[in-house]
């Protein structure tokens, strides 16, 4: 009754393993499927928020060559590249990553920078920054009946892409031998606006005449991290965590009930007496001979007590040793006596 038992709760133990490991896969896989996991406009999100389809679209077109950026932008050593920093809030351009200095240098090393803002209804722009350094002033219309909420009001050295009404939407400006493109909104760039293909010409004056195409993706705070789960999950070895999974669940399998079960059998119990002095004679005769037992217990005596006895009773115990060595009872009684003495010998 009891191997029953116990072999129903290794099974039970297993069956919810096997099911909670089912769950974990099911979930991290429909997560990263479907780019939930990833924020709003980033190029792995595959939801309309999200700004894969065009990551995607551009990656199928014929020379040009499409990657993602995982490293602080003073990192990246491009070069005649267009860089897409999407999602960026304006509320804190000037606090937080990316800010002005990194977009510049890429700028004037030739490259196109486009950055792509977003307001949050609760937050206020801050662009004290953008005013001082490139003069460039936003303003924010709160009505939820009209489009475009946030917008530039002022961009004296830069060129207007694109405008509606007195709103401007999108502004350019040369940095050397680059450029860098500012774009108010960046639902141009999402899924939805690339499914309806209603800011077309806008994208395409951001991507200008570059083959290549870098999606920033370390501003969202997602960089390479160097796991062992982000390694399974670039070279496709998520069987191996079903294998751990499956190995984990016969090792507690395991322990709650041994396999095959154990047949009953009658207990017998048999008590042997034996005394400390007895089991110390037996280790002694196991392990030391007869004749360096007393050579033994001297070298364990000066082991801490050197010190305390004279030089002379040293030597006469050695003596000692080397004239008893077949009778180690009678060298240690002598050594003894030697030892207690108090007077020169």
């Amino acid at each position: 009754m009891k191997s029953s038992a116990n072999a129903r709760a290794g099974l039970l133990i297993v069956v919810v393993a096997a099911l909670f490991t089912y769950g974990l896969i099911h979930l991290f896989s429909v997560q990263f499927a479907t780019g939930a996991a990833y924020p709003d406009y980033s190029s792995m999100r595959s939801s309309p928020g999200g700004a894969k389809l065009l990551y995607d679209s551009l990656s199928h077109t014929a020379g040009v060559t499409v990657s993602r950026n995982y490293f602080p932008l003073e990192y990246v050593e491009a070069a005649g590249a267009t860089i897409f920093l999407l999602g960026v809030y304006a509320g804190g351009f000037d606090k937080a990553e990316p800010n002005i200095d990194p977009a510049e240098h890429l700028a004037r090393r030739g490259n196109r920078v486009v950055i792509a803002l977003r307001w949050g209804a609760s937050e206020k722009p801050d662009a004290a920054e953008l005013g001082k350094r490139w003069h460039v002033k936003f303003g924010i219309d709160p009505d939820e009946k009209h489009s475009h909420h946030l917008y530039f009001t002022e961009a004296p050295d830069w060129r207007v892409l694109d405008r509606d009404g007195d709103k401007i939407l999108a502004i350019e400006r040369t940095f050397e031998q680059g450029s860098l493109m500012l774009v108010s909104e960046s639902r141009d760039f999402s899924n939805d606006s690339t499914v309806k293909l209603d800011r077309l010409g806008l994208v395409s004056a951001a991507i200008g005449d570059n083959r290549h195409i870098i999606f920033d993706e370390q501003h969202f705070g997602i960089g390479e991290s160097g796991t062992v789960v982000g390694l399974a999950r670039r070279f496709g070895l998520t069987g191996m965590a079903a294998g751990l999974a499956f190995c984990a669940a016969l090792f507690l399998w395991k322990n709650a009930a041994s396999f095959p079960p154990p047949v009953d059998a009658p207990r017998s119990e048999v008590l042997i007496g034996r005394t400390s002095i007895a089991g110390l004679n037996t280790l002694l005769s196991r392990h030391i001979r007869p004749a360096d037992l007393a050579s033994t217990c001297w070298n364990e005596w000066l082991t801490g007590k050197r010190r305390e006895a004279p030089p002379g009773h040293i030597v006469r115990a050695e003596a000692i040793l080397r004239d008893r060595t077949r009778t180690p009872l009678d060298a240690v009684r002598e050594i003894q006596t030697v030892l207690q003495s108090k007077g020169p010998l």
